[in-house]
């Protein structure tokens, strides 16, 4: 049995919420892999953005206990 034919057998006794759901995504995820493959035609520019974000002197060092413990 082919990975189509499971896929479609599954779907036979599902409730159609979870169809909907189902046909939500694949919908979705259609699109964005399209979308993908579209942008990886593109050649990449290093530094096109270069300065455009910044990071705080303290961004590695270690978090307070207080982070960890949920404490304020």
């Amino acid at each position: 049995m082919t990975l189509l034919e499971k896929i479609v057998n599954e779907l036979a006794s599902a409730p159609e919420p979870l169809l909907l759901q189902v046909l939500d995504f694949i919908q979705v995820h259609k699109t964005t892999s399209a979308t993908l493959s579209d942008s990886e035609n593109y050649p990449r520019i290093p530094g096109l953005y270069q300065g455009q974000i910044w990071m705080s002197e303290d961004f590695n060092d270690p978090l307070p206990d207080e982070f960890w413990l949920g404490e304020d």
